[in-house]
């Protein structure tokens, strides 16, 4: 049994050193991009948050501007509840016509379930406010939306968004 122990140590040391790993950082603390847009995802800890069912926020930043939308993942209530996404932005008069203002007092770009991406698929994604970042979100339909809000569209004519992160990062803070 030491011994075992100790091929794992020796075995760990030999590996290369690596930036934050999924396995070592958590949701709360993780950086996603999303390939196509360069659009990133930054989480960070809760902290006083409005929804008791809040349980990850995170800001959405706007690739060639300087705009960081407010987002989070709160959680269904019931026996099968399911983490649901929602990104914001200040809303328009035509957004208001539309009627994509929430409670918030902002406006829906997107908002969806949100799915963990790990080696072998999707997966539903923890609602542990320790949990540890998956290599990977998908935010189904995401890019579509994204694409054609206006904001995006304009600071990138030529632009277009996946569905998919990739955690490429781990904050201190």
């Amino acid at each position: 049994m030491i011994i075992r122990k100790l091929a794992f140590v020796f075995l760990g040391l030999l590996g290369p050193p690596q930036t934050a790993s999924a396995g070592e950082c958590l949701l709360s603390h993780a950086t996603y991009r999303e390939p196509r847009s360069g659009a990133v995802m930054q989480f960070r800890p809760l902290a006083n948050e409005p929804a008791a069912l809040t349980a990850e926020v995170f800001s959405l930043t706007v690739p060639h501007t300087d705009t960081h939308l407010p987002a989070d993942i709160t959680w269904t209530n019931g026996k099968n509840s399911f983490p649901l996404g929602t990104i914001r932005h200040t809303c328009t008069d035509d957004d208001r016509e539309a009627g994509l203002q929430d409670g918030s007092g902002l406006c829906r770009i997107w908002d969806g379930q949100v799915y963990a991406l790990t080696g072998g698929g999707a997966e539903q994604l923890n609602s542990s406010e320790a949990t540890p970042a998956p290599k990977g979100l998908l935010l189904p339909d995401f890019g579509a939306a994204f694409t054609e809000w206006a904001d995006f569209a304009n600071a990138n004519p030529n632009g277009s968004a996946w569905d998919a992160f990739t955690l490429t990062g781990c904050s201190d803070e």
